[in-house]
């Protein structure tokens, strides 16, 4: 079964979709850290204890990966924006069988304590064009959204 595990907000700089998020909701963001598989970075927010909201952006400090970034964040263009939504399942290739072409490839990742599957679309853009969720499977108890500072921000 799928549950709304975290929604992206993709920006050309992790800079500017901080900020964007921020300003918007006024409160600051924390955690976050590098994803080095995909040359990306982020920042998050909690909406509760199991959801959070994740400012992502490609990081240039690290090498381009030979695959198209997760999210489209290849192509991305324009302000921060609400992109992507991430569904986590307890069995990552059963929901693949049943899921539409394109969905992606398992990809074991980890950062510190977290480990983590998720299904990663070879061309970088998940199916109808970007609005099928992104899959995830997380490997053990640790989950990013409680340990997030709780500012009230709720999902309603």
């Amino acid at each position: 079964m799928l549950a709304l595990d975290h929604l992206a907000v993709s920006c050309l700089t992790l800079e500017d979709g901080v900020q964007a998020v921020e300003a918007a909701l006024g409160v600051a963001l924390a955690g976050g850290g590098q994803h080095a598989h995909m040359a990306t970075h982020n920042r998050l927010l909690s909406l509760g204890p199991d959801l959070y909201l994740e400012v992502i952006a490609a990081d240039t400090s690290q090498p381009r990966p030979a695959w198209p970034r997760w999210f489209d964040l290849d192509r991305f263009a324009g302000p921060p924006r609400l992109t992507n939504w991430i569904c986590r399942c307890g069995d990552l290739d059963a929901e693949l069988a049943f899921s539409p072409e394109g969905t992606g490839h398992p990809v074991a990742l980890s950062r510190g304590d977290f480990r983590w599957r998720m299904a990663i679309p070879a061309s970088g853009i998940l199916p109808f064009d970007n609005a099928f969720p992104a899959l995830i499977q997380w490997e053990g108890t640790a989950h990013p959204a409680p340990r997030l500072p709780d500012h009230g921000i709720r999902l309603a």
